[in-house]
């Protein structure tokens, strides 16, 4: 079983949109026809973003 780097996999999300964002800059035909891609890239990052694990919380007790 492999296990998912969930950091080299949002910074391949990020240079493909940072890629498809300037190729959008370029022209408004260009931009029509990428937005779907982005508007999918953006949604499969946050969903990886929302899988990563997050550190746990440490409870602090006072004494009193």
């Amino acid at each position: 079983m492999y296990e998912i780097n969930y950091n080299q996999l949002i910074q391949n999300y990020d240079q493909m949109i940072n890629t498809l964002e300037y190729d959008s800059m370029r022209s408004g035909g260009k931009a029509k026809l990428n937005a779907e891609t982005l508007h999918h890239l953006y949604a499969m990052k946050e969903k990886y973003e929302s899988n990563m694990i997050k550190p746990a919380k440490k409870e602090v007790k006072k004494n009193g």
